[in-house]
């Protein structure tokens, strides 16, 4: 199994698929089987071929990591990781910083992991060619210079889109009422590309003009602590500390 874990707009679908068209060239044997999960693994089936496995935040972080051959982790900043999920997803404020929070938090959980590849969305890995490569070494069996070009050039922009606008007229499509945006959505259950995917820009700081100075707050209140240990500085000045207690020899803190 390989599990692709990632934030919210870390390109975590991107790998995704990634990684499926290198099970696909790599094990040719097998047929690859995907799946993305939350609380359950009932439908995922060991025996059914080389699986892929995304998630975001889940609760299966042990049993995932026990079974996975690789985690594939991708983070990013989490102001913008909310900026774009308030954008694309339409997701109620309070539940935007829930999940971009639990998903913070396992992402930072397993990337020590022996088995851990970590990539940073601000990197820009997704345009790199040479992260195709290094994800290849997860498998056994070399790629070659020929795949490795054609899986990358699958994997621009340009081919996403171009697949999102025709993905309804496709037998694996599906269309869902998303209780939590209140709102339709179309998804490719194999590629676990939605139309909300479509255009995305994949701005770095955009948290600085979509944001307001409370959503900014609000997001380094709670991951503060996972920002300063990935490289993200926060930009409002720390909390003052908790009062706990008044003493006889006055405030202890």
């Amino acid at each position: 199994m390989h599990w692709c874990l990632g934030m919210y707009g870390s390109a975590s679908t991107w790998t995704f698929n990634v990684v499926q068209k290198l099970a696909a060239v790599l094990v040719p044997d097998r047929p690859v089987a995907a799946h993305f999960v939350n609380d359950s693994l009932d439908e995922v089936d060991p025996s059914a071929g080389t699986l892929v496995v995304k998630t975001h935040a889940t609760l299966l972080g042990e049993e995932l990591a026990r079974r996975a051959r690789a985690i594939i982790i991708t983070i990013r900043d989490p102001r913008d990781s909310l900026a774009s999920l308030l954008a694309h997803n339409k997701v109620p404020l309070d539940i935007a910083l829930n999940v971009i929070e639990a998903s913070a938090r396992i992402s930072a959980r397993y990337a020590t992991h022996q088995r851990a590849m970590l990539f940073r969305f601000d990197d820009r890995f997704f345009d790199d060619p040479a992260t195709i490569s290094k994800l290849a070494t997860t498998f056994d069996g070399a790629l070659s210079d020929a795949d490795q070009a054609r899986i990358f050039a699958e994997t621009r922009r340009d081919e996403i889109d171009n697949f999102i606008a025709t993905m309804e007229a496709r037998p694996t499509a599906t269309t869902y009422f998303n209780e939590l945006t209140g709102h339709e959505d179309t998804l490719d259950e194999v590629t676990g590309w939605h139309k909300h995917h479509a255009g995305r820009k994949g701005e770095d700081g955009r948290w600085r003009h979509e944001l307001s100075q409370s959503q900014v707050v609000a997001v380094e209140l709670r991951l503060r602590k996972w920002m300063e240990r990935f490289g993200y500085p926060p930009e409002t000045p720390p909390p003052p500390p908790y009062i706990l207690s008044v003493g006889r020899y006055g405030i202890t803190t």
